[in-house]
């Protein structure tokens, strides 16, 4: 079991995955993660990549809100790269 625990200091969720900025607990320093997107949520174990203390992190996850603005933004550039598509046509 993880005996050190990585704080989350900052997220930002891609279409792909979870970008995390992490401090850890035991050294202090500070470095950024990337996780799968179907992990948000969830209590992730690894090792810190520079004291190598095992730990884990708290991932967040999106509200209800956030995923309809993500979804949203999604469909905007799908559209607008048909469109470009149809513009380079012509």
């Amino acid at each position: 079991m993880a005996n050190t625990i990585f704080r989350v200091q900052s997220h930002k969720f891609s279409q792909d995955n979870i970008q995390t900025t992490v401090v850890c607990a035991k050294c202090d320093e500070i470095f950024s993660k990337e996780f799968p997107l179907d992990l948000e949520g969830q209590t992730i174990e690894f090792k810190c990549p520079v004291c190598g203390a095992p730990g884990e992190a708290d991932l967040p996850y999106k509200s209800a809100e956030e995923r309809e603005e993500l979804e949203e933004d999604f469909e905007e550039v799908e559209e607008e790269e048909g469109e470009e598509e149809f513009e380079d046509d012509y």
